[in-house]
């Protein structure tokens, strides 16, 4: 192959590659950020190994926590903690 061929074949590769990207882009699969922040809509805010396979997790999304315990089987939703809600042990006593 020539220099002249083969350089047009690279182009041809590059220019599928752009049209994919911005195809998948366009139709939301993907999420191209560059530069932008991590805008922190999900995060993990604690965990706790119980055992090699089994362990619960504290996470943030938007301004829910959500307690989850992840085992082999998959993720079940242990309960919803209130954000700004002090705990009883917080609170100091009532009369």
């Amino acid at each position: 192959m020539d220099l002249a061929r083969q350089s047009l074949a690279i182009t041809f590769v590059f220019a599928l590659l752009s049209a994919a990207l911005w195809l998948l882009k366009r139709r939301g699969v993907i999420r191209i950020r560059g530069n932008q922040p991590n805008r922190g809509v999900l995060e993990s805010c604690g965990k706790i190994s119980l055992t090699a396979q089994h362990s619960v997790h504290l996470i943030r999304i938007g301004d829910r926590r959500l307690v989850l315990a992840v085992h082999p089987a998959g993720i079940t939703f242990l309960c919803d903690a209130a954000v700004g809600e002090p705990r009883e042990s917080e609170s100091g006593p009532t009369t």
